[in-house]
């Protein structure tokens, strides 16, 4: 028995009260796993265990982490909520397919991370780049203001009322098609960029970068082309062995 359970990862937090009402919305529909990104205050919070009306348990097991990269480097699918276009390329869905989407793939074993940006000025481009898709709300054209918990809050509904409608979930929990998971298993984020970072490392070497100032566009784009092709970790072996043959190293070594 597995949890199915996605995480909610919190992108440089800014206040209490938020990460606390986070916890409160998470813990209304059974899911518990939570990670901060640089939380501007510090952790733990005692506004947050304030505002949480009993979440604590939530909040006892929050994670730490001081970058993107290390808190979903375990992650295979990252959805990067955003209310702004953009223009990085990443695919975009609205909140139905995304949460559904995501929970097909926790049902076949993958780990699914929801990632939310700071309050005021939300995820960053380079933040964007690194998930699989991101997802929009339909709100009102006039008026489109979420805060922080509310976001998160509509994920988990979405997410409650799919493992509602799945037959033989019960309490989040499932057993796996292992033969499934194999064959549609999911490249984590962590091993994406750092075959990222092995390319950007050798197209830096060649020359491919010739102007500084749009260096980081290019990676970006990059990042999202190969992104958008949902990677499994068999295609990242390949794509190693094939940036190492081109740069002239042996695969066998």
């Amino acid at each position: 028995m597995t949890d199915i359970t996605p995480y909610i990862v919190l992108s440089k937090p800014q206040l209490g009260e938020n990460i606390g009402s986070t916890a409160r919305a998470m813990k209304n529909f059974g899911i518990e796993k939570l990670r901060l990104i640089s939380p501007r205050d510090g952790w733990p919070n005692e506004t947050a265990y304030a505002i949480s009306a009993g979440a604590d348990n939530v909040l006892n097991n929050i994670e730490v982490f001081d970058t993107l990269e290390k808190a979903t480097q375990d992650i295979s699918l990252l959805v990067a909520t955003t209310a702004r276009k953009r223009v990085v390329g990443t695919k975009s869905l609205d909140i139905f397919d995304a949460v559904e989407k995501s929970f097909e793939y926790s049902m076949k074993g993958g780990q699914v991370g929801f990632l939310f940006g700071p309050e005021q000025s939300g995820l960053s481009n380079d933040d964007v780049v690194q998930a699989d898709f991101t997802v929009s709300i339909p709100l009102n054209k006039e008026f489109s203001s979420l805060n922080l918990s509310q976001a998160v809050l509509l994920i988990c509904w979405e997410w409650n009322k799919i493992k509602l409608l799945k037959a033989g979930v019960k309490k989040n929990k499932t057993v796996l098609n292992k033969k499934l998971k194999k064959s549609t298993e999911l490249s984590n984020v962590g091993d994406r960029e750092y075959f990222y970072k092995q390319l950007d490392e050798m197209l830096t070497q060649s020359g491919f970068f010739y102007s500084a100032e749009m260096a980081p566009v290019v990676k970006r784009n990059i990042r999202s082309l190969f992104n958008r092709a949902s990677l499994t970790h068999q295609d990242l072996r390949t794509l190693h062995g094939i940036i190492r043959s081109l740069s002239g190293k042996s695969n066998r070594t």
